[in-house]
């Protein structure tokens, strides 16, 4: 099933919503009075609550959708079937072991998988010797591996930016409710108050729960790409043993050709 960019968006941004409404506890109807009834207020809705967050939480939220969206993409693109499809693996290593490097070489290019890019990159240098080779193939792949931890990478930032967003948050909501002491003529009223510490601690909300799934997410992510790295990096080596082997035996099957004797010399 091939899944498009526009539904990648539409997951993540369910993805966003669910971290977001995960706080939904915070925004529950106010605490009944002692005596059993309620005390007339109506609760507040999830609106009121991502509004408590102020522009920090509006940011929280906007960093949830990204992190969803690249943890969707994450999980699609980095799979072993995809990036070290078996069949490409199993025709690889019959190309290798007959030595038709040209055929392993179109092989290659024609797949669009990790292991069709490290071949690309490496065959090439196949006039150079084996050892070019050799090099090549782990310069290629440590380049591809790289490329794909980045892409993980990601999501652990932002897994890492939004609870120090929400702690920045949290400043700033008692900076406003401190001004509001400061500037009160007399005792402050507690709404005036309520406002900062509200902000302060939605926005820590906020910002622990875009975090604590992400990390989980980001070092699930992590580990699947070393292992990939790590698969990718044993097939290579089986390759160059087959290659190494296929090149020695084609040296030996040739025939050697007779030296000719010096002008003025018999032959020996």
């Amino acid at each position: 099933m091939k899944v498009t960019r526009k539904q990648l968006v539409v997951v993540g941004l369910v993805l966003g919503i669910s971290l977001v409404l995960a706080g939904g506890p915070a925004a529950a109807q106010d605490e009944s009075s002692p005596g059993g009834k309620d005390s007339g207020q109506s609760g507040k809705s999830m609106l009121d609550f991502i509004q408590a967050g102020g522009v920090v939480g509006y940011v929280i939220i906007a960093l949830s959708f990204a992190g969803g969206g690249l943890v969707i993409d994450s999980i699609l693109r980095v799979r072993a079937d995809k990036l070290l499809p078996a069949g490409v693996k199993q025709q690889s290593e019959e190309l290798a072991r007959k030595g038709k490097f040209t055929e392993l070489m179109s092989l290659a290019q024609a797949s669009d998988s990790l292991l069709g890019r490290i071949l690309v990159g490496a065959l090439p240098q196949g006039q150079l010797g084996i050892d070019a080779v050799r090099e090549a193939m782990a310069e290629s792949g440590t380049r591809e591996v790289t490329r794909l931890q980045q892409r993980v990478g990601y999501v652990g930032f932002i897994a890492a930016v939004a609870p120090m967003l929400g702690l920045l948050g949290t400043v700033t909501g008692m900076i406003g409710s401190f001004n509001v002491l400061g500037m009160a003529k007399g005792a402050a009223r507690p709404d005036q108050l309520a406002v900062g510490i509200s902000e302060a601690l939605v926005t820590t909300c906020m910002g622990l729960v875009v975090a604590v799934p992400l990390m989980f997410f980001y070092n699930f992510l992590r580990d699947r790409v070393t292992r990939i790295g790590q698969e990718a990096s044993g097939h290579c080596d089986l390759l160059l043993r087959f290659m190494t082997a296929a090149i020695a035996a084609r040296g030996a099957s040739r025939p050697s050709t007779p030296r000719e004797p010096k002008r003025g010399q018999p032959d020996a």
